[in-house]
């Protein structure tokens, strides 16, 4: 996922980086491969907590309200904190830089990718589908997204949203799959 990412959005990112916080082209070329890794990281953290709304909020106000809207969105914060922290550790460059670096560095990825999620779909909006099959789909923090929205390669309803719904309809009556008699728990309270 992480090449896929720098391939499709690291130009524009590496021109914010050197237009904004005054750094070289070379520093910005370097800071790209960590801006990758803290999306990454940050993603992953957001989705296995169960924060798929929230991630799919993020590049939604990306795509609205550009940089203004990502500035109060708190995922693109803890985003951008890590690769802020990324960069003073790795480079050895000031608070002052890394901040601006990563602010307008992660800034530009998360709106580019947003802009391909939308241009993605079929409602110029971006959702989980969006985002898997601009991310690559079945690896990293799209196949995770996938996993807890219910997708599945084999096209049944699977995922955690699967197994709940699956679980739900075998308490509460619904067929379960192994016996077929429909009637689950609440048909045994009730019967």
């Amino acid at each position: 996922m992480l090449d896929k990412i720098l391939e499709m959005v690291g130009g524009d990112a590496v021109n914010e980086m050197t237009s904004k916080a005054g750094i070289s082209m070379d520093q910005a070329k370097e800071m790209l491969p960590l801006a990758g890794e803290s999306l990454q990281e940050g993603l992953m953290s957001k989705l296995t907590g169960g924060d798929s709304a929230g991630v799919v909020g993020m590049f939604t106000s990306a795509l609205s309200g550009g940089g203004s809207g990502l500035a109060s969105n708190g995922i693109f914060g803890s985003i951008k904190g890590l690769f802020m922290k990324k960069i003073m550790t790795n480079m050895g460059l000031p608070e002052s830089v890394a901040g601006l670096a990563a602010g307008s560095g992660m800034g530009s990825m998360i709106s580019g990718l947003a802009g391909k999620m939308s241009a993605d779909g079929d409602n110029d909006g971006i959702d989980a589908s969006n985002i898997m099959n601009v991310l690559g789909g079945g690896g990293g923090a799209a196949g995770l997204l996938g996993g807890l929205l219910g997708g599945s390669e084999g096209g049944s309803e699977g995922g955690l949203m699967g197994n709940l719904k699956e679980a739900a309809g075998g308490l509460l009556g619904g067929k379960d799959g192994n016996n077929g008699d429909g009637g689950g728990l609440l048909g045994k309270l009730l019967g």
